[in-house]
């Protein structure tokens, strides 16, 4: 059985997150938050990661886990990106 992957359109969004090095407050699926500055992404065989500074600390959140990221900065084209929607992303 393959793993569960995050939508294709969604990974796009939380790619440009990374890129632009945004401040964001992740809503987790257990009802946790953390923030911190979006860094990148990783991928294992079985799961993908957020990788977030967190007051000097690499921080990884499995993207599965994250119900949506609020961008913290105000000029962002997005502010908000929920991540428990359907699709798959063949990568």
């Amino acid at each position: 059985m393959s793993p569960a992957i995050l939508a294709c359109d969604l990974h796009d969004h939380v790619e440009i997150i990374c890129m632009r090095r945004y401040q964001v407050l992740i809503h987790q699926l257990d009802g946790s938050t953390i923030e911190g500055i979006a860094r990148d992404t990783r991928s294992t065989a079985q799961e993908e990661f957020l990788l977030l500074d967190k007051d000097g600390q690499k921080v990884e959140i499995p993207l599965l886990q994250i119900e949506r990221i609020e961008v913290l900065d105000a000029n962002a084209p997005q502010q908000e990106i929920w991540l428990q929607q359907g699709g798959s992303c063949a990568i």
